[in-house]
């Protein structure tokens, strides 16, 4: 079974994932905060992340995505961005991340689609 981290602070929106991830059968690991997410990335090793920019704590999406692409055990997972700021793509992607996604102009298909595209093989980063 392949996992999805989510990195999410809004309780309603890891709800909805979790609805969006069931019928696809993925395993959702779920994380609150940039430290949390760091620490579930590196105990269950996700397959895909999705990762919010605005996180309590100290630590933003930013932050955690850096932290990601700089350690050779992680930098190759594939790393969705979601957020609700439409002006941060260009450092997101120059940062590492596969995909940016502004939530309030993605629809449920389109995040399954992107997650679908990251698991294939011939697509790895």
């Amino acid at each position: 079974m392949k996992k999805i981290l989510v990195v999410e602070d809004d309780v309603s929106l890891l709800k909805a994932y979790r609805e969006m991830f069931k019928p696809e059968e993925f395993q959702m690991i779920e994380a609150s905060n940039g430290q949390d997410g760091i620490a579930r990335v590196n105990e269950e090793k996700p397959d895909v992340i999705l990762l919010d920019i605005m996180l309590p704590g100290g630590m933003n999406g930013f932050d955690v995505l850096e932290q990601l692409k700089k350690n050779s055990a992680t930098k190759q997972i594939p790393v969705i961005v979601t957020t609700n700021l439409d002006t941060e793509e260009k450092v997101a992607k120059t940062i590492g991340a596969r995909d940016y996604l502004v939530k309030a102009n993605t629809t449920k298909d389109e995040i399954i689609k992107l997650v679908m595209d990251c698991l294939q093989p011939s697509k790895s980063v």
